[in-house]
């Protein structure tokens, strides 16, 4: 007898065309399937295994290994079908990296679900050619800055991967599409909290069976179906209750500026909604500070860049404003560890 993840949906097709038709099995690999990561990550939900091996993103540090139960993705597929009303026979888009937890969840989805999953290039604007509508896609908030434009054609959009910025979240509000901003990691296999960014909501509310309280001050998730304790998060946040929060930012990002410690990413929030390049608040070192703030944009700076440094406060500022061609991206967030360097090494080479 199959075992509960070995079971596809009867409706679940791939570009339209039916899982049997594709003639794919997991004990012959000799499939029609022409994505290489696709086939494989099929071939390993499919095995005898009861658990997948994924890696996280390394955003703030060195990416690790870790093994998640594969019931814990099928009850985080069937919690996400209940909760955006999401159905066999949808049109589903999967436009973000297989290799990372958000890509292989959205082909569980499809699975359990039994929806149409269409496949195109994780880019940043995956959605401007296409012609068709979706019932349901995930972007990270790089993408649907870059197909904001074109979000009417998906009933429910899921942005995920780092932090929806202010200037984004104007862009949203009031938009004819369901657009929710969700929270989780890999270690939480999905989402475990959601806000309506169409409505305007602030606060992340947690989904049917996720609770939360502070711990040595970091956000800490009770999410029996996914572990059986308690997962430690490096994000601190304002607890309004144990099903809501206000997502304040990471407590590894600390910056310590003359003894006074400052979140880059606090920051970054209050000067989102004038600035529609991408951009970080980052540090490095100095003599008398130990390290200064700095702010760092991609491609360009802007005009009257530092007019708005007014709206933080005097020791928020930052001293210095640069500038790199491109900003590394992990699974879509950006990787500051990188950027830093790479900013590092600009001014040791003088450029």
């Amino acid at each position: 007898m199959a075992k509960e993840h070995q079971r596809v949906h009867p409706k679940f097709k791939l570009n339209g065309v039916s899982f049997k038709e594709l003639v794919f099995t997991f004990k012959n690999k000799n499939s029609l399937i022409e994505n290489k990561d696709l086939a494989s990550f099929l071939s390993d939900w499919l095995s005898d295994n009861n658990h997948i091996k994924l890696k996280t993103s390394g955003t703030t540090g060195d990416p690790k290994e870790i093994k998640v139960d594969k019931k814990a993705m099928i009850l985080s597929a069937q919690n996400t079908g209940k909760y955006f009303n999401i159905v066999a026979g949808d049109n589903a888009l999967l436009c973000l990296p297989i290799e990372f937890i958000a890509g292989k969840m959205m082909i569980v989805r499809a699975i359990v679900l039994g929806l149409d999953l269409h496949i195109t290039s994780p880019n940043s604007a995956p959605i401007n050619d296409l012609t068709q509508d979706f019932d349901f896609v995930a972007m990270t908030p790089f993408q649907v800055e870059k197909n904001i434009n074109y979000i009417h054609k998906i009933k429910c959009l899921l942005i995920g991967g780092s932090p929806v910025s202010e200037n984004l979240r104007d862009k949203i509000t009031n938009k004819t599409s369901g657009v929710f901003e969700t929270y989780g990691m890999t270690e939480t296999v999905s989402h475990v909290a959601v806000k309506n960014l169409s409505a305007g909501e602030t606060l992340f509310e947690s989904i049917p069976g996720i609770t939360f309280k502070d711990s040595l001050g970091c956000l800490e998730i009770n999410a029996p179906f996914i572990s059986k304790t308690p997962i430690q998060t490096n994000d601190k946040v304002e607890l309004l209750s144990a099903t809501q929060f206000k997502w304040v930012g990471r407590n590894s990002l600390t910056i310590n500026s003359g003894g006074i410690k400052f979140n880059p990413e606090k920051i970054e929030k209050t000067l989102s909604k004038y600035y529609s390049l991408p951009f970080i608040i980052s540090s490095l070192p100095d003599i008398l500070l130990g390290e200064k703030i700095v702010i760092v944009f991609e491609k360009e700076i802007p005009l009257n860049v530092a007019l708005f440094f007014e709206k933080l406060k005097k020791y928020e500022r930052p001293k210095e404003v640069f500038f790199l061609n491109n900003f590394k991206r992990v699974n879509g967030k950006v990787h500051r560890e990188n950027i830093k360097k790479e900013l590092l090494n600009k001014l040791r080479n003088g450029k």
